[in-house]
């Protein structure tokens, strides 16, 4: 169980982009379910049919994740981004990203950000430093 949710949660899939996730699902889903389809939404549904009709379970989840996307590359080669869901600033700093082709970045942050406090820091200090010049 523990090897599935870490396959989970490090499978690629923000907002709007969840395939990657969808697929993972299906395929680990295939051999206990007895009919898997993809709705017009891009939801999968998997059904597993029970001894009792008159009986049933629901369990639902969401497959994609808060993420961010890059706007910009500026003048010294770090990505700005912009959110995608929820983004909290202050949490970001320190964080690893991954892009979906697999480049790995981390996010840093402007000289002086911290002199107002952390809950002063806006997602325009923030941007992603992946090695390039």
């Amino acid at each position: 169980m523990k090897d599935m949710i870490k396959q989970l949660v490090e499978t690629y899939g923000p907002s709007g982009n969840e395939g990657q996730v969808r697929a993972l699902i299906e395929g680990l889903v295939a051999g206990h379910a007895d009919e898997t389809r993809v709705d017009g939404m891009g939801n999968l549904i998997a059904l597993k049919k029970g001894a009792h009709s008159d009986k049933r379970v629901m369990v639902a989840a969401h497959m994609d994740e808060i993420g961010i996307m890059v706007t910009h590359v500026d003048a010294k080669g770090f990505l700005r981004f912009g959110q995608i869901g929820g983004v909290v600033p202050q949490i970001l700093v320190g964080s690893r990203v991954r892009f979906a082709n697999g480049t790995l970045g981390v996010i840093g942050c402007e000289k002086g950000i911290f002199s107002g406090g952390v809950s002063s820091i806006k997602l325009e200090q923030l941007f992603i430093a992946v090695g390039a010049t």
